[in-house]
Order: C-alpha cells, then sequence, then structure tokens
C-alpha cells in the first residue's frame, strides 16, 4: 500500500480525478497554462485598435506600436487543503453501501478508495475556490481577507464596464427600461475596445426573472430565435439567445468561512464576456521540501503517518491564478436592485 500513498501516485490521481463541473472554468477560462515559478506574470492588455499602415511596393515595413501593457507580477495564491483520518476508520469501518465484511482485498482495498473519496473531496474544494476566484476576477478585483493573510489583484476593469442601473433603467422595471438596448450597447462596447464580439451572457437569478418577465423581452419572442429551457452546462441553466448572445443563469453556490451559502455571481449581475478573449487559468509551481520536489502540475497531493495516535494525513495542493488578460472583453453589470 505504500505505492498508493507515495506523493507522485497521489499527484497522478489527484489530476485525473473528475472534478465538480465549473461553468467559469470550463467556458470562460478554458485556457490552461502551466507556469515553472511561483509568480504569475499578470499582462493585462490596453489598444489593438489601430489600422495596420500602407506602404509603396518599394518601402520595407513600417515599425508600429506594440500593444500597450500593464503587467504586475503576482505570487499565485496558494490553496493547501488537507484531511486526517484516524486507523480504525481506515482499517475497520466498511465503506457506505458496502456489505457489513470487507471483501476480496479486505482492508487495502478499502483503503484505497477511502484515499480516493478523500483526494477527489479535497479536489473539488480547491476547484470550487478557483471557481470563486474566476467569478471575483471578471467582477474586476480578486480580495482575500482572512484571519491567516489578505491580498488583493485588481484587474483594471475600466469604470464604463461596469454598469450600475439605477431608478427607472433598472429592468424589473417594464414599463420604461430597455434590456435589449442595454445588450446591444454592452456588446458594442466590448467589441469597439477589443475587437472580439461578445457570445456570453453569465446572470443571476434576479436578473433573469426580470429579463424574462420584461415586456419588450417578450414582444422580441415572436420575431426572434428566444428559446427558453435547460441544458446541463456544469452548474448553470441555459436560458436562451438574445440579440446574439447566449444567455445562462447560473446558480452555483459555495459555503463561506462563516457557513452561509453564497452565489458565485450575484443575483443582480448581468455579466456579458467575449469567450473567445485571452481569458486563462495560471498554475504556478507546488513546492514540497519533504519529498524535495518541485510540481509543475495543476494539482499536487501528498500523505504522511503518525505513529501515536495511529493517523493518515492527505494533503492536495494548488497554485491557481485565472486572468482575464483583456479585461475590456468583460461588462459586469448590476441590473436589478
Amino acid at each position: 500500500m505504500a505505492d498508493l500513498l507515495h506523493w507522485r501516485t497521489l499527484t497522478t490521481a489527484i489530476n485525473e480525478i473528475p472534478a465538480v463541473g465549473s461553468f467559469l472554468l470550463d467556458h470562460v477560462f478554458k485556457t490552461k497554462v502551466q507556469a515553472l515559478a511561483e509568480e504569475i506574470d499578470v499582462d493585462l492588455l490596453v489598444g489593438g485598435k489601430k489600422l495596420a499602415p500602407f506602404v509603396s511596393p518599394v518601402e520595407g515595413g513600417i515599425v508600429v506600436d506594440k500593444l500597450a501593457r500593464k503587467m504586475q507580477t503576482v505570487k499565485a495564491p496558494r490553496l493547501r487543503p488537507k484531511k486526517v483520518m484516524a486507523a480504525n476508520d481506515l482499517l475497520s469501518v466498511r465503506a457506505p453501501g458496502s456489505a457489513l465484511y470487507l471483501g476480496p482485498g479486505g482492508a487495502d482495498v478499502y483503503l484505497e478508495q477511502r484515499v480516493a473519496t478523500e483526494l477527489a473531496d479535497l479536489k473539488n474544494m480547491i476547484v470550487r475556490t478557483t471557481e470563486w476566484m474566476a467569478a471575483q476576477s471578471l467582477l474586476g478585483k480578486l480580495t482575500v481577507n482572512q484571519e491567516n493573510i489578505a491580498f488583493e489583484i485588481d484587474y483594471l476593469l475600466p469604470s464604463e464596464h461596469k454598469p450600475v442601473l439605477t431608478g427607472t433603467d433598472l429592468w424589473s422595471d417594464t414599463a420604461n427600461s430597455d434590456p435589449v438596448a442595454d445588450i446591444l450597447t454592452w456588446k458594442r462596447l466590448i467589441s469597439q475596445a477589443t475587437g472580439y464580439s461578445p457570445d456570453v451572457a453569465i446572470a443571476g437569478k434576479d436578473a433573469v426573472d426580470a429579463l424574462l418577465a420584461h415586456t419588450k423581452v417578450r414582444e422580441m419572442l415572436n420575431y426572434r430565435n428566444f428559446q427558453i429551457g435547460e441544458i446541463a452546462v456544469g452548474r448553470s441553466n441555459y436560458i436562451g439567445r438574445l440579440a446574439g448572445v447566449d444567455i445562462y443563469e447560473y446558480d452555483g453556490i459555495y459555503i463561506d468561512t462563516s457557513g452561509t451559502s453564497q452565489n458565485f455571481i450575484p443575483d443582480t449581475a448581468f455579466v456579458m464576456i467575449a469567450s473567445e478573449g485571452p481569458f486563462r487559468l495560471h498554475y504556478a509551481l507546488a513546492y514540497d521540501l519533504d519529498n524535495q520536489v518541485a510540481v509543475a502540475q495543476p494539482f499536487f497531493a501528498k500523505s504522511w503517518t503518525e505513529a501515536d495516535p495511529s493517523l493518515l494525513w492527505l494533503l492536495a495542493e494548488s497554485r491557481p491564478l485565472p486572468v482575464p488578460h483583456w479585461p475590456e472583453c468583460v461588462v459586469y453589470a448590476t441590473v436589478t436592485a
């Protein structure tokens, strides 16, 4: 059983175990980049709208300005949860739903199953935190404030890309607001700034309810291909396509440190994204002195035992950092009160 608990075996296993569905990681931050250091260069693009110059048949090329970049070098956040299991929990307790007595393979098979189950839970915990980081990055700023650590990463989302509707512009005011005009305005804002066409919108519950209840949207249902339905896409519900944008209601939740249930995307939010833009999920190296390794994998795992009391510790580590490298590919709107 020593090979099962070796860090190489556990690291291979945790990277292969399927993780809980994560809409933002799977559909927005689709590009995964492994760094070979602790630091991640957060390059944020500015510009990219100039025309190429013409030259005559006898001229050489003309030097043009590079894309402006605002770079922050960030030490990647460190996620390192661990669990402890007592000897009697691993050697004498049957798996849920199994027979009273251990079957073929005995304790070794049960230990393998139990370690795999707990390893999957550690991975899912990390993935949920990474999904939360991705949601925060779309808002423009990642802020962590715990008892043991506090830091902030500013993704420089321009203020005009964070509209907050008020008064009669709120989508809940069905007589005076115009959600379709708002969506078209935000589409143009993104495409004019980046050249990318917005194609996805992720909305909270209240935003979706207001949109579907809106008179002007209901009128368009008779003229456009706007179908209401559900498909399984991570933890999201597909609402339909409006003004060239696929709209999803994101109902994913997490439990914060106080034990309170929170939404990844606020109920009042409507987040429009040009998903073909440079959204990347970076992973930094995971260092471990006990095994004298620097692991260039999204996830690292290891275990160790204590003799008295007899305990097995299981640990997982990841160093993720979601980065919207061109922040103007996002409009994060608050559309209901």
